[in-house]
């Protein structure tokens, strides 16, 4: 009879135990938290698409699945920066080194995607204005093949775009106390032109 128990309270126990590891190794399997997520997703992906989550986590923007990478500029052997966008909005990713370091100013919300026409088929997004040199930034319509910024000299610069997505490094800053300083002449894909100022 003690010995029936005895066996009885052992396969219990076995049972409980047996439990116990089974919950610890569905425990360990989940992920631990959104930051073990990203870093796991950041480390799977490469060149620009991992700029891009580097910056979104730096800044802890939600929704990451919904950012794509778009065109990169670098002023020079380790300095640059990447836009990225969503479906409506747009953000500048500043890159040190082939690492993203954070978002320019955070996600741009004030210029978004909606508000692009054929009229008007790009918008500004921000500037980085240095002493000598300014590097420019827009948003544009998927049909829009090639961007160039012209100056108040009347001297045009060309832009790298990508997927809606446009910069460009050019001698004239965007001085904000203008209604516009710089002008925009963007070619689509069926080969018109359309011109306006770099602020509408």
């Amino acid at each position: 009879m003690t010995t029936k128990k005895l066996t009885l309270a052992l396969a219990a126990t076995a049972a409980i135990g047996a439990l116990a590891v089974g919950g610890a190794v569905a425990f360990a399997a989940a992920p631990g938290t959104a930051t073990g997520t990203t870093t796991q997703a950041t480390q799977a992906a490469t060149g620009d698409a991992k700029i891009m989550l580097e910056c979104l986590a730096a800044n802890e923007v939600g929704n990451r699945g919904a950012w794509r990478p778009g065109a990169r500029l670098n002023t020079d052997a380790t300095h640059g920066f990447l836009v990225i966008r969503t479906d409506k909005n747009a953000a500048v990713c500043v890159v040190e080194n082939d690492h993203g370091t954070g978002l320019m100013g955070g996600v741009i919300d004030n210029h978004d995607y909606g508000k692009l026409t054929a009229q008007r088929p790009f918008d500004y997004l921000t500037s980085m204005n240095y002493p000598n040199q300014s590097v420019h930034f827009g948003i544009s319509t998927s049909d829009v093949t090639g961007v160039s910024l012209v100056g108040p000299d009347g001297k045009s610069a060309a832009a790298t775009v990508k997927d809606g997505t446009f910069a460009v490094l050019a001698k004239a800053g965007e001085n904000s106390n203008e209604p516009t300083t710089n002008h925009i002449r963007a070619t689509l894909a069926n080969g018109q032109t359309v011109d306006g100022p770099f602020r509408g």
